[in-house]
């Protein structure tokens, strides 16, 4: 146990003493590492124990690595092999009704396919469209989101394309184009180019409502559908409304997501998909409590997932949206080799840096890792969660890294 911690002058000293003398021992080793740290914690675990840990049970801001614990509900909640459906009604053979269940991979090359499949079932023309967002009742934005251009900003919606957010490139002649094969030159991407600057560029369409009140996420999945209907021949008129399907309304077609929940997380722990963790986040809420999902059900379907799966409480972890957007997400650093102990079984789905399976997370002055030393074959959990202005993470690891190598050549006392 310590008692003292060093001033942020002799933490200076001790690293630079250190470092030049190289590393040799694991009190060494375990002294670099605190000396890193001016407001975080970190655990290092061997073989079912902690090698060297540091404020263990302090709550720190976790970023973006709190999405193991959205996808460990996600797996344990709805199932790694789950698909999400989008239906498709036929209103009096001439309105075209479409229910979103919030698939966070209804991509171009989907709703191409999707159109494909309608155009087999006989579908050969359509008034209009209706765009029935019903599963989710979001009365406010998810907590952290600034509704920036960035695409990690996009809003969350039952029904949406492309992760909510446009891709285009504005020519210096002012010309926009869309730079992916799959993706139509859509109007609203247009209205977009008129307001940004020449270049390539992805953008969260939401955010630039503001700006002009006819550039709507609702607007973005209504032309990319109609686009893609009339693509495969489909007469699409040029009228679309948000509603709700109705009791007569005929069910044409039921369109399953070509990947499962299990793929969906590799993908958002890859990329770090904002969009991705919290669709994800708040179908664990409708499947616990019913639909429309909501940020409350999510939570609170969260919190149960961590009792009953992990024995953590809210003195342990506390999540309020599952991307790590919010700076009221908070976990311990033991709270979180928790986790990481439940998560092992899935541990694939994380990326690696170099060898090493891990989850990132960043924000101003939060930094952090999770993830596990894996030398022999064996899954050792370890996390780093920094909340402070220096990134120190990178070395932290390198220690970290060491140390568990050590330790591993090192016979048990």
């Amino acid at each position: 146990m310590r008692f003292l911690r060093p001033t942020a002058l002799s933490r200076m000293l001790m690293l630079w003493a250190f470092f030049c003398a190289g590393v040799s021992g694991a009190g060494e080793i375990e002294i670099k590492l605190d000396a890193l740290v001016d407001n975080g914690g970190y655990v290092i675990t061997k073989n079912g124990r902690a090698i060297a840990q540091l404020n263990k049970n302090r709550l720190f801001i976790p970023a973006s690595t709190i999405k193991i614990a959205t996808s460990l509900m996600a797996l344990e909640v709805l199932g790694p092999s789950h698909r999400i459906n989008t239906e498709f009604y036929l209103r009096n053979d001439k309105i075209l009704c479409i229910k979103g269940y919030g698939d966070p991979y209804l991509l171009s090359e989907r709703v191409q396919e999707i159109a494909a499949g309608l155009r087999q079932r006989g579908l050969s023309q359509v008034e209009s469209l209706i765009l029935d967002n019903s599963f989710f009742a979001l009365k406010e934005p998810v907590d952290g989101a600034e509704n920036s251009a960035n695409p990690y900003d996009a809003e969350n919606m039952a029904l949406a394309v492309n992760f909510n957010s446009v891709a285009l490139i504005k020519y210096q002649t002012g010309i926009v184009d869309s730079p992916e094969p799959q993706t139509p030159v859509l109007n609203i991407a247009k209205d977009i180019g008129a307001l940004i600057d020449p270049g390539l560029h992805r953008v969260n369409v939401s955010a630039y409502q503001r700006r002009d009140a006819r550039i709507t996420a609702q607007r973005y999945t209504a032309e990319l559908f109609a686009e893609q209907l009339r693509r495969q021949g489909i007469a699409v008129g040029t009228g679309y409304r948000s509603g709700k399907v109705a009791a007569g309304d005929a069910l044409l077609y039921t369109y399953r997501s070509k990947m499962t929940v299990a793929e969906m997380i590799s993908g958002c722990l890859k990329y770090s998909n904002n969009y991705i963790a919290n669709q994800l986040f708040l179908l664990c809420g409708a499947a616990r409590f019913g639909p429309p999902a909501t940020w409350k059900k999510a939570q609170q379907a969260m919190a149960e997932t961590l009792s009953s799966a992990a024995g953590l409480s809210s003195r342990d972890i506390i999540v309020v949206e599952g991307s790590g957007l919010s700076r009221k997400n908070l976990a311990t650093p033991a709270a979180m080799i928790t986790l990481l102990v439940r998560f092992k079984p899935h541990a694939e789905l994380l990326s690696k840096t170099g060898n090493t399976p891990l989850k990132s997370g960043t924000m101003t002055g939060v930094y952090g890792y999770a993830g596990y030393f894996d030398q022999t074959g064996a899954l050792d959990p370890f996390v780093i969660l920094l909340n402070q202005e220096s990134n120190t993470r990178d070395q932290l690891l390198t220690l970290a890294s060491a140390l568990h190598h050590q330790a591993k050549q090192t016979p048990a006392q």
